[in-house]
This record gives C-alpha cells, structure tokens and sequence, in this order.
C-alpha cells in the first residue's frame, strides 16, 4: 500500500530554499552510506547531525556518539532522521546482533521521533529481505522467500516504522551500495580480483541487469525526498536506470585493469533476478550506469 500522508512538519508548503535550513539526524554518520548522505546534505545546506556508535570522525557536520539500541539522549527536534545504521551482512551472521541492530535500534527511533514530532523518516532497507529470489524480475510486492536473519530482521525494522501512523516514513530496499572505499559488494570485490589477476566467477553472463546503487546517487536522492511535500509510495525498490550484461561488465573492468584472470561461467551459482526501480524513477531518482560505476570506481582506485 502507498504511503500518501502529507508532511506534517513545520517546513511543510515551504520553497527549496527554506527547507534547505531544515535539521536533519543522520544515524550511522561514520558508515559508509550515512556518511556520504550526511557530508551531501551539510554541503546542500541542511543542518546535519550524525550519530556514530564509538568513535568521533572527522567531518564537517555535528558528530553524537550514541548507543542507538538504548534509549537516545535528548538531541532536541528534527524535521528528519535518515536511519542508515545497522548491522553489514559480510561482517557478522549472528541473529542476536541482527535484532539488536535492527529491530531494538528502530524502536528507539520511533520512540524518539514520537516523543520529539520527527514527522519523516528514512530507512537504508535492503534487497535482502525477499531471501531466495525465484523470479527475474522483483519490485516492492514480490514475495518474500527464506529470508536469512539479516533480511528478516530489516523487514521487522521496516514494519515497526510502518505501523506508526504519526512519522511518514519511506524504506529504500537496495543492494548493497557502491563507492569509494566499498566493501563485502560484489562490483568492488570483483574489481580487486581483477587488479590481483585472480580467477573471476560469473553466472548468468547474459542476463541484463541493474542491481546497482551508487553512493552519490543515493544521497541525492535522500536530499529530493527531503526537498518533497508528499511521498507517494512507503517503500521503494532502488538500482540503476541502465541496464548492462554481467559479460559486458566483466570485461570492461578486464580492458580497464589490463588484467590476466580468468572469467569462468559457473551458472550453477544462483539463478539470475533484476531489480525494478519504476516506484524510485516515479519519485525523481536519477543514477549512473553500471559502466559508469565501473569507471569511476577505477578512477579512484589508481
């Protein structure tokens, strides 16, 4: 079901540039994610604080230290949060640090933003929650398979913000996003393959696919919703416009790297799925092109 409630907050009505002085609450500012959508929205003009967990950054916006699974020390009124904490996948398969993660960590949120009129909120979601992927092509209303505890703990978070009629809040469910310093994705991870001269597998060499979010896309488009009046829809699927053969890839990066490795095809891997993104190009989401990706990620490598 769409989410069509209108913003409640203060800002509501106002032009670009008076909502650019709104107070934004980024979780997970020292994250890779949090803090490249935390650095975009300070540059755009946004009053920006960041949560991070046990260490302070450096970085040019506001910086909290906070547990975010206890209780969140008072932090005065935001017309935002962006919640882009939570627990990577490729660094622990534990359930109990998935729940504390997720599921203890929204419910404090919530709490916050009741309790302190928070009327929007943000949600990094992820792809992961449909667990197998049986068909090709998957949007917001595919059916949810087998999902592992990381999957099924972040739909739980989605569903704990979700049923709280007072914040309009939105889910993004992405793959796992890529930029600088990217780790545990399989683009970056493939590169480095490549610039080692190891072996690198692939299934499903032909099949067009866009399972892809670049970092700066995403925090462009985080600041678009912020800039919006009203969302339509409460969850949205994110990827690439462009779509691109996983063979086309592979061997861009090779021609680029002037690699020696070996492709090896190994369809026996996992069957092939394409994400749909026609909800986030509805709602003004613009992104690069796998290629591209590939390019730039090369580019900053050197």
């Amino acid at each position: 079901a769409g989410n069509q409630r209108t913003c409640l907050g203060k800002h509501h009505g106002k032009s670009a540039g008076e909502l650019a002085a709104m107070r934004v609450l980024v979780t997970g500012a020292g994250g890779f994610a949090g803090r490249c959508t935390a650095e975009y929205l300070h540059a755009n003009g946004f009053d920006v604080v960041g949560t991070v967990h046990s260490r302070r950054i450096d970085v040019p916006f506001e910086v909290v230290q906070l547990n975010l699974e206890e209780p969140w020390h008072e932090m005065g009124h935001f017309d935002a949060i962006i919640h882009a904490a939570g627990s990577v996948p490729h660094r622990t398969k534990e359930f109990c640090v998935y729940v504390r993660n997720n599921i203890d960590v929204m419910r404090q949120l919530v709490n916050y933003a009741k309790h302190h009129d928070v009327y929007r909120v943000v949600y990094f979601s992820t792809i992961g929650i449909y667990g197998e992927f049986r068909d090709e092509n998957i949007d917001e209303n595919s059916d949810r398979i087998n999902p592992d505890a990381y999957g099924l703990t972040k739909y739980a978070a989605e569903c704990l913000l979700r049923e709280e009629t007072s914040i309009q809040s939105i889910s993004l469910r992405m793959p796992g996003i890529i930029g600088r310093s990217s780790r545990g994705v399989w683009l970056p991870n493939t590169i480095e393959k490549f610039l080692r001269n190891e072996p690198v597998r692939i299934y499903s060499p032909d099949f067009a696919t866009r399972n892809f979010v670049w970092n700066d896309d995403l925090a462009k488009f985080v600041a678009h919703l912020l800039y919006m009046d009203t969302w339509k829809y409460d969850v949205v699927c994110l990827a690439s416009h462009g779509k691109t053969t996983v063979r086309e890839l592979v061997h861009e990066i090779k021609r680029l790297t002037s690699a020696t490795s070996e492709i090896v095809v190994d369809n026996d891997m996992r069957a092939p799925f394409c994400l749909d993104d026609s909800r986030a190009l509805e709602m003004g989401y613009t992104s690069i092109s796998p290629l591209e990706m590939v390019r730039r990620l090369l580019e900053e490598s050197k």
